[in-house]
């Protein structure tokens, strides 16, 4: 029987030192990515499977990162969650998820404390959740994805919520469109409130009024986009345009307007927010404002990585445009919309 390679007999076939080995080993983001490429594929070739306890006890890192999220059902956090796992994995670490959903405030602070993760990333955090400041408190790295929380010392990756809906607010009105409507959602965080903001500060900018009667408040569900699109579409005095703050609310409004024979986009525009893969589907075809995923986990995953390697440096927090993507949802009609 053959003797197990050391890492040794590993820098040797890479063409690296040692040093260069256990960085790539423990994930350590001082090594070039082709450099790390090279000794992957070294890795690969010999079947190289290190001992991960063995690794642990050694370097003090686990090579996994816990991932907090909450509504895996919705398309948006499908996504994320999908990105997420994707970029981890690209990065050599593996992902330990929590549904906080069902997880018990007790368990989540046993969770944290164990240290069972080199970090966290959490994309749900909100003002009402005491998760943000626990995983904190735990001492892991940790970085908040999509969803930020003002005045927190932690690295964050956001998008440009409040100009993604100023710019979906100024193209209804620059269509000529002046009784629009908005489904809204209770703010729990910055997400939602920072595009309701920017929406009503696109048309108060233009001189365009936000009837009250216009204004429904819906939770984060198909059916609430349905019964809001029924409530908003039965007034004597329609609106013209709906703006919501999510795409599952869109296709709730969508199907909401089918059933009352509301023709979209004759009739009604829809502009939705998030841009899901299921925006782009021919029975949606959603005009909705990008949440810039790829970027956001990303830049996440490697501001994480830094924060692992050297735990003291400054927090970083990073916002990333969302443009417009133009649908039939509103007629076609060319973008005009670019953020200063």
């Amino acid at each position: 029987m053959s003797r197990p390679l050391t890492s040794k007999d590993l820098a040797r076939l890479a063409g690296v030192s040692q040093a260069t080995v256990s960085r790539v080993l423990t994930n350590s983001p001082k090594v070039t990515p082709q450099t790390r490429a090279r000794v992957l594929r070294v890795l690969e070739e010999a079947n190289y499977t290190p001992n991960a306890l063995a690794r642990a006890m050694k370097t003090g890192r686990t090579g996994s990162i816990g991932v907090f999220v909450t509504r895996v059902t919705s398309p948006f956090h499908a996504q994320l969650l999908d990105e997420i796992g994707r970029g981890l994995s690209a990065a050599g670490l593996h992902m330990i998820l929590w549904n906080i959903e069902h997880e018990q405030p007790e368990s989540l602070g046993t969770i944290l404390q164990q240290r069972l993760v080199d970090g966290f990333i959490v994309t749900s955090a909100s003002y009402a959740s005491p998760l943000h400041t626990m995983a904190l408190d735990s001492g892991t790295p940790t970085i908040l994805l999509h969803r930020g929380i003002d005045g927190l010392d932690c690295d964050q990756v956001v998008g440009d919520d409040r100009q993604g809906a100023y710019d979906a607010g100024r193209y209804l009105v620059e269509a000529g469109h002046t009784e629009i409507g908005l489904v809204r959602l209770e703010h729990t965080g910055n997400t939602s409130r920072d595009r309701e903001r920017g929406f009503r500060a696109a048309l108060a900018d233009a001189g365009v009024q936000l009837r009250a009667r216009n204004v429904v408040t819906a939770g984060v569900s198909h059916a609430s986009g349905h019964a809001a699109a029924r409530k908003l579409l039965s007034a004597r005095k329609p609106p013209t345009a709906l703006f919501t703050l999510t795409d599952l609310l869109g296709f709730g409004i969508l199907d909401g307007a089918r059933s009352l024979g509301v023709r979209v986009p004759d009739d009604l525009w829809v502009i939705g927010y998030d841009n899901t893969e299921l925006a782009g589907w021919e029975a949606f075809d959603l005009t909705s404002v990008e949440q810039p995923v790829p970027g956001i986990v990303a830049t996440g995953i490697e501001l994480l990585r830094r924060r692992i390697a050297e735990p003291d440096r400054p927090t970083e927090i990073v916002t990333l445009p969302c443009p417009l993507a133009v649908r039939g949802s509103t007629a076609n009609t060319p973008a005009r919309v670019s953020s200063p």
